[in-house]
């Protein structure tokens, strides 16, 4: 049987089903096995603070193989491909990323704004073989990488559009607070601040757009902050 209740925030009839015996019954089975193996004097199982701390401790255990292990100080993979892939869109310089990302807030499109970063296959063909963390040994994938990106860029534009969105900015300039990475199919401008001149005639500095990436003389937004 399911009980309902009134919520006076909504105004709306909310549901909520009540435990049941066999819910009961499922939640009682860890603590019934336990009670069991004391009773025939089996021990008692493990504790969080009796584990070991580290896997690396375990009986056994070999470090996996990683020849590319230095990927890691430098910064990228050394034996990455080239490849051939141009970006698709984007803008044509870091000044026109700046006036695309300025024109997208002023007419509050978060698609607009979406747009401007790097896609799904640009990131698995021309940026993930480059970063460190693609190295075999990690047991990364592209995928996870992918997941990570794009649910920051995708929650960044909306977030970007509901703070910022509705004004007219006039791109002034981008500042830079880190540096520039250079790899092999591309480079990576960090720590960015995009410097702009809203319709009251203020000087505002957006630090959201976190790093664009260049390759080929075009130049797409690669992280936002969510």
């Amino acid at each position: 049987m399911i009980a309902a209740r009134k919520d006076p925030a909504r105004g709306r009839t909310c549901t909520r089903a009540p435990l049941t015996w066999f819910t009961l019954l499922v939640l009682a089975m860890p603590l019934a096995g336990v009670l069991i193996a004391r009773a025939q004097g089996a021990p008692a199982p493990t504790t969080s603070t009796e584990l070991r701390g580290s896997v690396t401790q375990e009986p056994g255990y070999y470090p996996p193989n990683d020849p590319e292990s230095s990927s890691v100080r430098i910064g990228r993979r050394v034996n990455a491909p080239l490849v051939t892939k141009p970006f698709a869109g984007g803008a044509r310089s870091l000044d026109e990323l700046g006036r695309k990302v300025c024109h997208a807030l002023d007419y509050e499109r978060a698609d607009t704004l979406f747009s401007l970063a790097v896609r799904e296959d640009e990131f698995r063909d021309i940026l993930w073989p480059e970063f460190p963390q693609s190295r075999p040994a990690t047991g990364i994938s592209w995928q996870d990488g992918w997941l990570f990106l794009y649910g920051r860029n995708h929650q960044g534009s909306a977030q970007a559009i509901r703070d910022y969105g509705g004004h007219v900015y006039q791109f002034v300039r981008f500042d830079r607070y880190d540096s520039t990475t250079h790899y092999k199919n591309f480079n990576l401008h960090k720590g960015l601040i995009l410097v702009a001149k809203d319709d009251a005639g203020n000087i505002r500095e957006f630090r959201w757009m976190r790093s664009a990436v260049e390759r080929q003389g075009r130049f797409k937004i690669y992280s936002m902050n969510d």
